[in-house]
Formats: C-alpha cells, structure tokens, sequence
C-alpha cells in the first residue's frame, strides 16, 4: 500500500520568499553543483517539482547541498526528513537546531523593504569547513548580487557586513585543508568585494574602503589576480565620483597590467570604461574616447556566460557610462543620446537598479540639454521603480534634478513631478 505524499510546505514557503520559479531554482542549483563538484548539475524543474510534493524526503547529497546553498538554509529547515541514523552507515547524526537558534549554527534573517527575505550563509561554529560550506559561501554571495540588481544597496549594504562577519567568525573558528583554504580565501574576498561595492553605493565611502582591503587581502592569499582586478574595479569608479579622476585611471590601469593576457574580455571592457570615466573627470576627450572605443572592443570578444557579479556589463552598461563621460566632460547633447541607447538596449525586467540609473541619468542630461519634456518622463520613469529599487547614489542623483527642475520655474507640470518626488521618495 502506498504511502500519501505530503507537500513540503516549507521549501514551498522558502521558494515563494527567495523569488524564485521552479525553472530558476533547477537552474540556480545546477549552478552550485558546478562549483561543488565542478560538473553541470541535472537538476530540472520535474525534479524541484518532486521536492515540493514530497515524493523526496531526504534529496540526495548532489542536490541537497546545493539548494540549501542556493536558499540559505539547511534541509532539515526545508521541510525534509532525514533518514534514520542506521542507514547513514554509522555516521553520526546530531539532532537538528530549532529553526530560531544561533548556535551552533548561527542563522539570522534580514527582511528588506520589498519584503524579500536574506538570511546568513548555514556554516559550522566549530569543527572542520568543507567545499559544501564553501558553496553555501559562494551562494549567499551570488544572492546579494541578484538582490543589488534588483533593488540596490540601501538595506543590503548592513546585511552584506553581516554576512562578512559571518563568514570571517567561521574561518577563525574552524579548521581546514589547503584546498578549501584557497576556496575560503576566494569565497569570502568575493563577498568582502560585494559589500564593498553595497556600501559605496549607499554613499558610506570608509566603510567600502575597509572592505576592498580585505578583499585585496584574500585576493592575495587566493593567488586570485581576477578577485583583485574586480576590487580595484570598484575603486576606481568609487574615485571618480570623489572626483580623483587620476587616480581612477591609475587604478584601472594597475588592475589592467595585473591580469594581462589572462583575463576575461567582459572584465577587459570594464575595466577600460572605468579609465574612461578617470580621464573624463580630468577633461582629456582624446583618451577618453580612445577608451571607450577599447572597451566595446573587448565586450565584442566577451564570453556569453559571465560569473554572476559582471553579468550586468553589457552594451547598455558601456553605453551608460558613456553618457557618465560625456556628462563629465559637459557634452550634454551626447550624454543625451548615449542614454537614449542605453534604455533602448536595457534587457525588460533585468538589471532594474541598473535601469533606474539609467533613467535618472537620462533626466539629468535631458535636462541640461534643453529637453525639459524629455527630461520629465525620464524622472518619472525613474520614479515608477521607486520604493521597490533603492539605490542611495541615484537617489541623491535624482533629487539633485529635481532641485535643478525647481530652479527653472514653477509650472503644473514642474510641481506634479516634484509632489510625487517627495511622496515615492521619502
């Protein structure tokens, strides 16, 4: 006689709070078994669909510890039952946390304002770290990527911090072989490099700086020229709005000769866009140019599958920041119409903090181009992603228009626009 299945309503809960479709998580863990085991997951949607009817009680290794990876938590939270202790070969097995204790494994949620649910990587307080704990790492990492593309930094910055500390209490606490040591060292500079960028872009200037450096640290220790070339990235555009024009070039330029002939052609083309916003801080248009014209050519060779914290430079990034340069330089007609392309290149629904920029920018340009009708449907479309997206540099960015707007004089339409600012944005 057949037993009834039961629906695991907690990974139904934990799917529904992570964003996820059936089709994304089967991808999302295929994801992680590559980087565990380093071959392609065969994880399909049929199967995530069998978890949630509980058909499987206890998934096997290659998938389990990929999806707690993937959502942050253990599978004794996910509603799976593991087997009994005789048929894990004498392994021993240690009853499970509740759900609301820290130790010993330390498990805390943060609850952003668009009500999407973060919670720290499921690691050991003691004991031996292994690739699986490496995984949940690189998992909870890729997770603030996908949540800073969505919605921007303005919560996720703490958490990001949060999660660093996390992961640093774990690797003093824990022990562990050269193999996962380098894996640790990579893993956690990635994260240390994401809250760098999370913070800077909630304008907390010191504190992304603390994390860069130890992001440099473990890039070092990793032997990881590439973690290294991606935070001097962030340096240098973090230099640029300080206005330190030369020494976002110097820096770009360093992380260029540090991963010569080695590195990934998207990465190429970042970088040269960031010494393109350097010399247009500094006003030399030739060079500026001839960056810019260096950078698309890079993208041109780019693989189609990057790692997931470069997956949002794209042509519309470099057109973006070719509007940024010509801003700088005050060509307002050409920043004008490299934002018009770049909306028209924005992938729908991808990249939405991206996107908000892109439409402040272009409000802002528009505006002192002597477009003020364009200008205002650009800042309502930027204000259409508010409060849901939350990106503290362009809100300041957008408010700045707004007083500019102001300064032109009153009128029914000027006055709507400024009213519904102060309302979405508060």
């Amino acid at each position: 006689m057949l037993m009834p299945l039961h629906p695991n309503q907690a990974l139904q809960q934990a799917i529904e709070k992570s964003g996820y479709t059936q089709d994304d998580l089967a991808e999302a863990i295929n994801e992680e078994h590559e980087k565990l085991y380093g071959s392609p997951g065969r994880c399909s949607d049929r199967q995530v669909r069998r978890l949630l009817t509980g058909e499987v009680a206890w998934p096997r290794d290659a998938t389990r510890l990929p999806l707690e990876a993937v959502l942050g938590r253990r599978a004794v939270e996910l509603g799976f039952r593991s087997p009994p202790q005789a048929a894990l070969r004498g392994r021993t097995v240690r009853a499970p946390a509740p759900v609301d204790e820290e130790l010993p494994v330390r498990r805390r949620r943060f609850v952003l304002s668009a009500g999407t649910l973060v919670a720290l990587p499921v690691l050991p307080e003691a004991g031996r770290i292994d690739m699986s704990d490496i995984a949940r790492i690189r998992g909870a990492e890729a997770r603030l990527v996908q949540l800073d593309d969505r919605h921007g930094s303005a919560e996720l910055a703490g958490v990001a911090g949060r999660y660093v500390a996390h992961v640093a209490h774990t690797m003093r606490h824990c022990s562990y072989g050269s193999r996962v040591q380098t894996a640790l060292h990579q893993a956690l500079g990635e994260m240390c490099a994401q809250a760098g960028w999370l913070a800077y872009d909630s304008q907390q200037h010191e504190q992304a700086r603390r994390h860069w450096r130890g992001a440099l640290q473990y890039a070092r220790l990793a032997k990881s020229s590439d973690l290294e070339a991606r935070v001097w990235s962030c340096m240098s555009r973090q230099a640029v709005d300080l206005g330190h024009g030369s020494e976002a070039v110097a820096i770009a330029r360093a992380a260029l000769d540090a991963t010569r002939g080695r590195r990934e052609p998207r990465l190429s083309a970042l970088l040269h866009t960031r010494v393109a916003l350097g010399h247009s801080v500094t006003g030399q248009r030739g060079r500026c140019g001839q960056s810019l014209h260096r950078a698309e050519q890079e993208l041109d060779r780019a693989s189609p599958q990057p790692p997931p914290w470069l997956a949002f430079c794209g042509p519309a990034e470099l057109t973006g920041q070719a509007a940024l340069c010509h801003y700088n330089l005050g060509d307002f007609t050409d920043a004008l119409q490299a934002d018009r392309e770049a909306r028209t290149l924005m992938g729908v629904g991808e990249f939405r903090r991206n996107a908000f920029a892109t439409h402040v920018s272009l409000a802002r340009n528009a505006l002192a181009a002597g477009e003020p009708e364009e200008a205002l449907a650009a800042g309502h479309r930027a204000l259409d992603l508010l409060p849901e997206v939350r990106s503290p540099r362009w809100t300041a960015h957008l408010r700045g228009f707004g007083r500019s707007l102001g300064q032109r004089g009153s009128s029914p339409v000027t006055a709507e626009f400024l009213e519904r600012y102060r309302k979405v944005a508060a």
